[in-house]
């Protein structure tokens, strides 16, 4: 008890001490305010340590120029290139080419989306009406896929024009341009729920978990309630679920998530990972508009992280898909699809877009999501218009970060600096996006990790939603960023 008296918030920081001497330093933190305030203080000191430069001396300029003299000297004379090299090197590279045309991954020999409408799109100089394009289209011999395309674009516009929605119709331009990447597009989305499988099962490590905060200037104890928050989630759904009791599909969607977020290797968050996932995929056929964008949204994750309703998901993104892009004497003659209606939350909005983009992965066609993104992100630029709230902008950068120029990005970040994580609750829904959307490295990272510790010391909402949306805001850390694995804090590095 002596030595944990000595200890300092620095000692606890740098790991200096005894696993016990640490743990009861922890508990002290924990229990007392003054001293969670030093620890605080103390993180936000070394924060701003790791921005001090110094600029060398010249005997260290000196002393490091000799040493990669030295260096080069053991080095071994690198080997010049022969015929033979480059024979090889032709050979992999017609060989590669040849797998790749025979098995087309991209379907480069089909129709794109691109190709079809690339007469619809304006031209630099002259912008052509949608009818004339469709007079050149005529000319050539179309697929009856094609020609739905081509009439499903033209009730888009033609409704756009009539609502004088300018910035769907920017939009709309936006998604028909060539994908600048195409091969990424495919190849992405399939990594993203790979790495999603692999950090599920390392988040049920206690280390990773902890390691992972400790680096992106989370608070540790934030875990403990992310525990505490997520048992009791899973002791809800099974209890609730197999019963009558009505239940939102909306709550069971965020439990879900919120499970997979903190960590569902457990045997009884696992059993309600089960329960949940089974209960959203039942009720998957039946859905449509901002109802199945809420269930994919949970069950995409279910499916790579368990691979279980693999196919239902697949079938019902594709329907999502369709529904948007779809055109008949109802949907766009004379109303919008449902996603595009301004009566779905702006959260909803956020959450399709963060789920169409890993889409491409199930092998749905990753130019029909990017047309779905573009449409929904203009439909939330359009309330930005009019409304000035935090959710419509966290919204925006939490679904649809990727497919922003950086000037409007740092923009939407800087706005979101006004609204701190605290004053938002109740609304964890908003707090969640605005926390999984900031990426480290931008401005206000740090200073929104300190803010989120705040929320550590609330009480647990009565709402299933609502303590869901809250875990995964104290879980951002290590379940937001899905760009670079765990596995770097499971080996230590």
């Amino acid at each position: 008890m002596e030595a944990v008296a000595t200890m300092q918030p620095i000692d606890l920081l740098l790991g200096q001490g005894s696993a016990e001497e640490l743990a009861s330093m922890r508990l002290r933190v924990g229990a007392e305010p003054h001293l969670a305030i030093e620890v605080a203080e103390t993180v936000a000191l070394l924060e701003q340590l790791r921005q001090c430069r110094v600029e060398p001396s010249a005997l260290y300029a000196a002393k490091l120029a000799d040493v990669v003299r030295r260096a080069e000297r053991r080095l071994q004379p690198v080997p010049t290139t022969t015929w033979r090299t480059w024979v090889i090197a032709a050979a992999a590279a017609g060989i590669a080419f040849a797998v790749l045309a025979w098995t087309d991954p991209l379907s480069l020999r089909g129709p794109r989306i691109s190709e079809i409408v690339r007469s619809t799109t304006p031209a630099p100089v002259v912008e052509p009406s949608i009818d004339e394009a469709l007079v050149v289209q005529s000319e050539v011999a179309r697929t009856p896929a094609e020609i739905e395309v081509l009439e499903s674009l033209q009730a888009m516009r033609q409704r756009f024009e009539l609502e004088s929605a300018s910035r769907l119709t920017a939009a709309l331009d936006k998604a028909l341009q060539p994908a600048v990447d195409p091969l990424g597009n495919w190849i992405r989305p399939r990594n993203t729920l790979a790495l999603l499988r692999l950090d599920h099962e390392l988040r049920a490590r206690d280390d990773v978990r902890r390691r992972a905060m400790l680096v992106e200037a989370g608070g540790v104890l934030a875990d403990v309630r992310v525990q505490e928050l997520a048992d009791s989630i899973a002791d809800e759904l099974r209890a609730t679920l197999p019963g009558r009791s009505p239940v939102e599909l909306g709550d069971v969607a965020f439990a879900v998530r919120a499970l997979i977020a903190a960590g569902a290797a457990a045997p009884r968050r696992a059993k309600a990972l089960e329960v949940g996932g089974d209960w959203l995929a039942a009720r998957l056929p039946g859905s449509r508009g901002a109802t199945l964008a809420t269930a994919l949204a949970a069950l995409i994750e279910v499916a790579a992280v368990t691979g279980s309703h693999v196919e239902l998901v697949t079938e019902a993104g594709q329907r999502l898909v369709d529904e948007v892009l779809q055109a008949d004497a109802e949907t766009w003659g004379r109303r919008r699809p449902d996603l595009l209606t301004a009566h779905v939350p702006a959260a909803t909005i956020g959450d399709a877009g963060r789920m169409l983009a890993v889409l491409p992965g199930l092998g749905i066609a990753a130019e029909r999501c990017t047309i779905v993104r573009q449409l929904l992100l203009g439909q939330l630029r359009e309330r930005t218009d009019l409304v000035d709230g935090p959710e419509v902008f966290a919204a925006i950068v939490f679904g649809f970060g990727d497919l922003l120029a950086e000037p409007e990005h740092a923009e939407l970040v800087r706005q979101l600096r006004r609204w701190k994580p605290a004053l938002l609750a109740p609304d964890f829904a908003t707090v969640h996006q605005i926390a999984w959307g900031l990426e480290p490295g931008r401005i206000g990272f740090t200073r929104l990790q300190r803010e989120l510790r705040q929320l550590t010391v609330l009480q647990a909402p009565e709402r299933l939603f609502d303590r869901a949306a809250l875990c995964m805001s104290l879980a951002t850390n290590y379940a937001a960023h899905r760009d670079v694995s765990l596995l770097r804090f499971a080996s230590g590095d």
